[in-house]
C-alpha cells in the first residue's frame, strides 16, 4: 500500500507513453512522442479518440493527482520530511445527451488518500502544511445531480457534495500548497467540524439564484454529521443518519466575470453559517452548547492585466472569518491576504507565482495558546498543459500558538498531474 501512488503515477506515465507512439505521425518516433506529450491536455491523451467519444456520448471522464514532499529543515517540535498524495476520479454525466433532461448532469467521484502529515507529527501547528493530506483511505467523494433552469439563472444540487467546494472558496486558493489558503479558510473546518470540501463531502443540497449577471444569492443545507467528514479505509458508505445540519447562505457580487465584459474581474463574497449541532466547550470538554454560528467574507480582484485578452496579470484576495462564540470555536477571527500572478516570467505565460499571509487568533479559552501566523511562497512550473511543478516555502510562525515550539521553517515540491 505504501508505494501505491509511485506505482500508479508511473503507470499513467507509461500509458501515456504508449498512447503518444501509437499515434505517431512524424518521420522521428522520438520527435513525435515528445510533441505529443508536450502538447496534449491530458497525460494519457485522447486514448485514440475514445475520450472526445465519450463526451460526444456524454459522459465526461478526468482524473488528477497531486503529491507534496514537504520538510521542516528548522523548527516545530522535530525535523522530519513526509509525503503526501491525493487522488480523484470524476465522472459527469451529461443527462440532456442520454435522457434528454435538459440543463442537468450527475457528478460521480471517488478520491484516493494516502501519506503522512508534517504538520501533526513534526511541525505541531494548525495551518496544515499539505492540503494533499486527507489521511488513508479510497473512498466515494461525490455523487450528487445538478439542473440549471430559467436560463441558467438558477441552479439546484442535491446529493453528497462538499460545502467548501460551493461556499467560501475562490479559484485562486488553488495555487497554493498549506491549508490555511487552500479551498477555503481553514478556520471553518476547525470551528465546523463538518465544513467539508476536497476530497470529504457529505448529503447536503444547494441553490444559486443569479438575478443579473454580475450578482447571485445563494444557500445550502448539509449534514452536520461530524463522523461523515473523515473518509476511513475503504468506503463507498452514504449516511444517512443526522446529528444537525448546516445551514448557509452566501451573497456575491462578480465584476468583469460576465460573458463580454471587459473589465478586470473579480469576486466579492459575504456569507453567514449556522450548525444545529451540539459542540463541546474548549475549557471543559464535559460542558456542552447546541449550535454555533459565523460569518465570512471572501474577496479576490485582478488589478492588472496584460496587454491581450489572456488571463496574464496580478491579482489580489483577502479572506476574513469571524465565529463569536469563543468558547466553542478555535479560531473566533482569521484574517488571510495575499497575491497571484499569471505569467510572471517572459515566455512563461501559463506559471502561476502565489504570496499568501494567515493569521489566526486562538481562543482564549485555550491554555497558553494564542495566534498562529502561516507564510507561503510558492511557484507552478506549468512544463506541459498535464504537468505542473511546484517548489514551495513556508514559514510558520508560532506552530500551535504555543511559544514551546519554535517557529518552523518549510520547504519542498508538489507535482500535480492531469491524467
Amino acid at each position: 500500500m505504501k508505494h501505491i501512488a509511485a506505482y500508479l503515477f508511473c503507470f499513467s506515465i507509461l500509458t501515456g507513453v504508449t498512447s503518444a507512439l501509437a499515434e505517431k505521425n512524424s518521420e522521428s518516433a522520438a520527435g513525435s512522442l515528445f510533441s505529443n506529450l508536450s502538447t496534449r491536455e491530458y497525460l494519457t491523451g485522447d486514448w485514440g479518440g475514445l475520450r472526445d467519444r465519450l463526451i460526444e456520448w456524454g459522459l465526461t471522464p478526468t482524473a488528477d493527482y497531486s503529491a507534496t514532499i514537504l520538510g521542516n529543515p528548522a523548527g516545530g517540535m522535530r525535523k522530519g520530511v513526509k509525503y503526501a498524495g491525493l487522488l480523484n476520479v470524476y465522472l459527469d454525466f451529461d443527462l440532456e445527451k442520454l435522457l434528454k433532461l435538459g440543463g442537468t448532469k450527475l457528478v460521480v467521484s471517488g478520491s484516493w488518500a494516502y501519506g503522512e502529515s508534517l504538520s501533526e507529527d513534526d511541525i505541531g501547528n494548525f495551518f496544515t502544511v499539505s492540503s494533499d493530506f486527507n489521511g488513508k483511505s479510497v473512498s466515494l467523494y461525490q455523487f450528487f445531480i445538478e439542473t440549471h433552469l430559467w436560463r441558467d439563472r438558477v441552479t439546484v444540487a442535491l446529493g453528497r457534495m462538499g460545502i467548501g467546494d460551493d461556499f467560501a472558496t475562490a479559484d485562486v486558493f488553488g495555487v497554493y500548497i498549506n491549508d490555511a489558503f487552500n479551498q477555503h479558510p481553514i478556520s471553518l473546518s476547525y470551528d465546523i467540524p463538518a465544513f467539508l470540501s476536497d476530497p470529504d463531502a457529505a448529503l447536503g443540497s444547494r441553490i444559486m439564484v443569479r438575478p443579473a449577471d454580475e450578482f447571485y444569492i445563494a444557500g445550502g443545507v448539509y449534514s452536520a454529521d461530524p463522523d461523515s467528514r473523515r473518509n476511513r479505509d475503504v468506503s463507498v458508505d452514504i449516511d444517512f443518519t443526522f446529528d444537525g445540519v448546516i445551514l448557509i447562505s452566501e451573497a456575491g457580487y462578480t465584476p468583469g466575470r460576465a460573458r463580454h465584459s471587459e473589465g478586470l474581474p473579480g469576486e466579492y463574497k459575504f456569507g453567514a453559517y449556522y450548525d444545529t449541532g451540539e459542540f463541546e466547550e474548549l475549557a471543559d470538554e464535559e460542558e456542552k452548547r447546541q449550535g454555533n454560528y459565523g460569518f465570512y467574507i471572501v474577496a479576490d480582484q485582478m488589478v492588472y492585466r496584460e496587454s491581450g485578452d489572456g488571463s496574464q496579470g496580478l491579482t489580489l484576495w483577502a479572506t476574513a472569518t469571524l465565529a463569536p462564540e469563543e468558547e466553542i470555536n478555535t479560531f473566533p477571527l482569521f484574517l488571510s491576504v495575499g497575491c497571484v500572478y499569471e505569467g510572471l516570467l517572459p515566455g512563461r505565460d501559463n506559471d502561476i507565482a502565489g504570496f499568501g499571509f494567515a493569521y489566526g487568533k486562538l481562543s482564549r479559552d485555550l491554555e497558553d495558546q494564542d495566534y498562529e501566523i502561516g507564510i507561503e511562497g510558492t511557484y507552478i512550473f506549468q512544463v506541459t498543459p498535464w504537468l505542473g511543478l511546484q517548489p514551495d516555502v513556508q514559514v510558520i510562525i508560532h506552530p500551535g500558538g504555543s511559544s514551546s515550539i519554535p517557529d518552523a521553517l518549510v520547504a519542498g515540491m508538489q507535482i500535480s498531474v492531469d491524467i
